[in-house]
């Protein structure tokens, strides 16, 4: 077996995976490369990681290996830790009945490589590499690869009932590999997609993550819908991926792909829906993202449609289509102020996205100079102002309180817009005159 990918990272990996299968051997027990790092080798992909399965009992492992972490002994795994890589190491073991529809209710050690590679989901995940190269394959992963097909193990039925979010592993699968999913197992998915409801929606979210954040983004959302899928999540999603079925074919083809990352396409989904940020925070709420991710993306779409509500403003006032470059200056700092500058710097590849993928010409100059005006904002916190609020009260001669706080944020905004140079005496000269004004 030679590891395709990285170089260095491919042959330090793959030497000391075969010394660990080495060790075993040597001991007496049976041991192999398993799961995806065999299916990866065959399709000649990077490899983040090797699992490695054996006869051995997890207590013979650890008395093999000088370094190793007991991270899931119940279930037969024992971490080894070799000089710059570790290994998940698993006891061959067969499971009886599920629990939940998603884990086993017990777990027996054997001796049969077959029997473990028999319990696993898809035929492309149920393959094992002998240290000498060999491929030991009774389920046809290989020419299943080959098809370019997504086959469970066995009785798709039952596999789905041990663990109901095999469904959407099998979708994701099909959207990273660009495979199709063979008519029985697609059968039985459409048929038990109620018992997602046992399935935990952060267990949910992590695959749904997967896939926006995949090869084919726009792909595993179709195949979502196709299934409905969605609709029997413990928390259902109706919205957005409900809306996503009106949009006609056109719109909805490969736009997602164009932008990367997480976030972002996150982000891009909701503007593709016509979310306000609102109605995608309840999304996000029930898909159980976390407070820093949610955030993430509602500032993102905070920040969209509040220079699409101010460029509209613009335009209607100007009798133009477009915004000059002092207003969109303006609008960037204001923007800076309101959810700071590395969200803005983010939103400029939603709004280049926006641009180029929907061909919105609003976002435009903020596309073409967006990153110098960025440049030109002095502050957008109010601790980079080159005053304190004890400064401008003690200067004003007033004691503090909520007036206060908003003194700042009306200098701030100024000194953001560079309509104030962000200096102290220059800062506490417009802050009397902002107090002579409200007084007035």
């Amino acid at each position: 077996m030679t590891i395709r990918g990285s170089a260095d990272m491919s042959e330090a990996m793959e030497r000391e995976g075969k010394e660990v299968l080495r060790r075993l051997g040597l001991a007496g027990y049976e041991a192999y490369f398993v799961g995806g790092c065999v299916r990866d080798s065959l399709l000649g992909r990077l490899l983040k990681d090797i699992d490695i399965a054996t006869s051995a009992l997890p207590d013979e492992v650890m008395r093999l290996f000088e370094r190793t972490a007991p991270t899931g002994l119940a279930h037969g795994t024992v971490t080894v830790i070799m000089e710059r890589y570790t290994f998940e190491v698993t006891t061959f073991r067969k499971e009886s009945e599920y629990e939940q529809f998603r884990r086993p209710k017990e777990v027996e050690f054997i001796s049969d490589l077959n029997e473990d590679l028999r319990r696993r989901d898809f035929t492309i995940n149920a393959m094992a590499l002998d240290a000498d190269g060999g491929y030991i394959d009774p389920f046809g992963g290989a020419s299943d690869l080959a098809a370019g097909r997504i086959r469970c193990v066995g009785d798709p039925l039952e596999r789905f009932h041990e663990d109901a979010l095999r469904m959407l592993r099998g979708i994701r699968f099909a959207c990273e590999y660009g495979f199709g999913l063979e008519a029985d197992t697609w059968s039985a998915l459409v048929r038990h997609a109620p018992l997602l409801v046992h399935v935990a929606m952060e267990r949910v979210s992590a695959e749904l993550d997967k896939m926006i954040e995949g090869r084919a983004p726009d792909r595993a959302i179709r195949l979502l819908i196709d299934s409905r899928l969605p609709r029997h999540f413990k928390q259902p999603i109706e919205w957005p991926l409900s809306r996503w079925e009106d949009c006609p074919e056109s719109f909805r083809q490969d736009k997602l792909k164009a932008i990367g990352g997480s976030e972002l396409r996150w982000a891009a989904l909701f503007v593709l829906m016509e979310s306000d940020p609102a109605s995608a925070k309840v999304a996000m709420k029930g898909l159980k993202f976390s407070g820093k991710k949610t955030d993430t993306i509602g500032r993102l779409l905070q920040t969209n449609d509040w220079i699409k509500e101010r460029t509209l403003r613009v335009a209607s006032r100007e009798k133009s289509a477009a915004v000059n470059a002092d207003e969109a200056f303006a609008m960037i700092a204001d923007c800076c102020v309101m959810v700071g500058k590395p969200v803005v710097r983010d939103w400029f590849a939603l709004a280049a996205w926006q641009s180029g993928a929907l061909g919105d010409n609003r976002f435009r100059p903020f596309v073409e100079r967006g990153s110098e005006w960025l440049e030109r904002v002095p502050v957008d916190r109010v601790n980079d102002l080159a005053i304190s609020g004890s400064e401008v009260a003690a200067e004003l001669d007033e004691k503090p309180g909520p007036w206060l706080g908003r003194l700042l944020n009306e200098l701030l905004a100024l000194a953001a817009r560079r309509k104030v140079p962000n200096e102290r005496e220059a800062l506490l000269r417009q802050a009397k005159i902002l107090v002579k004004q409200e007084c007035n």
